[in-house]
């Protein structure tokens, strides 16, 4: 093995380099007009897609330092797309007009790290101008009108989220996976929802959307808290003869116990994932006994005096999938037993009617809901394999983006939402009593806010447009007007539909500042290569 060093404007161009090579590839994608990339693994048939997030995974470079400035950017656009559902390309392409203006002020000597004290004093101004603006879903059609836009504007798609969400309800689970036709339909399945994700990155099978995703798993249900690999060896061991995964659910999961688990799941040797319990005290422990019944496990307590290292595999719960991310699982198809399942609402039923404290009776009704409510899952289907897995991300794509914007809200789209938001910070840099009006710092204000017009010039270089004529029509509109790629034209935004998730405009632009100012002020690299 060898070094490889650079430094200085070098590395520079080279970061520049690699930033563009990414962002040409994934920008190509955003928009109505926006276009499809080609992509092909080594020995794998090719596929097609307009997805911003599965061409960003593509893309690597032979050149150690162009390839390490990409790879930063697309883990801050990656990480976009896992906490907001979307943004991949929004972060992607901000994060470029960032370093490619601000390479432009070092050149001729301004302070990177003053610059990048500017970026962050102006992205917090202009995060909070974004949740200002915000408004509240309020209707099934701001549903469709989302997911249709994230889903590359298939209204196809935009429909069947919305028929989901009314079939189960604002809260409600939904879940996708693959169909063995070529339809594409919903169905409504028992299924149980809990607050709380995998204990670790470890666990994840989808790199994708940073979900772990298990078929057929063994379910261990306990409110003891793991931390020795004794405890857990004999159920280990007892799945492995199994060949099935294991989900552990447990008051904590840690130490030398996670170590082992971790290791296996690197390993392959064994499918396994932990979830920490949510809730404390009772509340956990009724969620905990809800939850084993919803999966026909045996729920191993302290309560109960049961011992881990007794758990015998009639103990285990068992489904049809489980789907899990880094904040919630979803378990479809629990093997439960349906009576008991019934029995228990009657009794919660008659707990709410002679429960007299408001609080302790909306927590019973809670867990009414959470026993009762079923899942929904699209079943995506495709003519061929490269259709049918491209329009399933779309789908997780159009789902991802709902959950967003049911969380924080709406803005209008179009990048129309964060140019607006962007203006109004003029008034505070110009104001000579403040902290920015310094050379630097008033610098780095002028980066991001000339920044905050790239997700616009991206789409209408895309569509064969001026950017500038675009951009200068929505500025000497009303507020709430931009422009509408798909026809051409400037319309009212949020009364046409055409609205994003305001959490992924907020964390696509905090994502590639980060990043962005963190490469800014990078001087030297030093990256190990393979000797030739």
């Amino acid at each position: 093995m060898s070094r490889e060093f650079d430094s200085r404007e070098s590395l520079q161009k080279k970061i520049m380099n690699g930033v563009n090579t990414l962002a040409n590839n994934v920008g190509s994608t955003l928009g109505p007009k926006g276009r499809n990339v080609l992509l092909q693994e080594k020995d794998k048939t090719p596929f097609i897609t307009k997805d911003g997030v599965t061409v960003a995974h593509f893309v690597a470079l032979e050149d150690p330092f162009e390839n390490a400035a990409a790879q930063i950017i697309k883990q801050a656009a990656i990480e976009t797309n896992s906490e907001a559902g979307d943004g991949t390309t929004t972060a992607t392409v901000l994060a470029r007009a960032i370093i490619q203006e601000a390479q432009k002020h070092i050149a001729s000597g301004v302070s990177p790290v003053e610059i990048q004290r500017g970026i962050n004093n102006c992205v917090s101004y202009i995060i909070e101008n974004l949740n200002g603006m915000s408004t509240p879903v309020s209707s099934l059609e701001d549903i469709q009108h989302i997911a249709t836009i994230s889903a590359n504007n298939d209204p196809s798609i935009g429909r069947l989220i919305s028929m989901a969400v009314d079939r189960v309800g604002q809260d409600g689970s939904i879940t996708i996976e693959e169909s063995r036709s070529v339809e594409t339909s919903i169905d409504i399945e028992e299924g149980f929802k809990i607050p709380a994700g995998y204990c670790a990155g470890a666990f994840i099978t989808d790199e994708r959307r940073s979900v772990m995703l298990h078929d057929d798993p063994l379910i261990l249900v306990t409110d003891y808290k793991i931390d020795a690999v004794e405890n857990i060896l004999p159920i280990l061991e007892m799945v492995a003869r199994e060949s099935r995964p294991l989900i552990i659910i447990a008051e904590e999961v840690e130490g030398q116990a996670l170590a082992a688990l971790i290791m296996n799941a690197m390993r392959g040797t064994l499918k396994v994932a932990a979830i920490k319990a949510p809730s404390y005290g009772d509340e956990r422990r009724e969620l905990l006994h809800d939850l084993s019944l919803s999966v026909g496990a045996t729920f191993i307590s302290r309560e109960s005096g049961a011992k881990l290292k007794d758990t015998q595999l009639k103990d285990l719960g068992s489904a049809k999938f489980i789907e899990s991310n880094r904040f919630s699982t979803t378990i479809v198809g629990g093997h439960a037993d349906y009576e008991s399942i019934e029995t228990k609402i009657e009794s919660l039923k008659a707990d709410v009617e002679n429960c007299t404290d408001m609080s302790a009776a909306e927590a019973i009704q809670q867990r009414i809901v959470r026993l009762s409510s079923g899942v929904a899952v699209i079943r995506v289907g495709g003519c061929t394999e490269v259709e049918m897995t491209e329009r399933k991300h779309r789908i997780e794509d159009a789902l991802e983006a709902v959950r967003s914007a049911q969380e924080d809200g709406i803005i209008p789209g179009g990048g129309t939402g964060l140019l607006r938001a962007s203006r109004s910070v003029a008034i505070v840099t110009h104001d000579t009593d403040t902290e920015l009006d310094m050379s630097g710092q008033f610098t780095g204000v002028e980066i991001v806010r000339k920044a905050c017009m790239a997700p616009i010039r991206q789409m209408a270089a895309n569509a064969g447009e001026s950017a500038d004529i675009i951009i200068k029509e929505i500025l000497n509109s009303e507020d709430d007007t931009g422009w509408d790629f798909k026809n051409n034209k400037l319309t009212h935004m949020i009364e046409d539909g055409i609205i994003d998730p305001v959490k992924v405009t907020k964390t696509a632009l905090q994502n590639a500042a980060s990043c962005a100012g963190t490469l800014l002020t990078t001087n030297f690299g030093i990256i190990q290569t393979e000797d030739r």
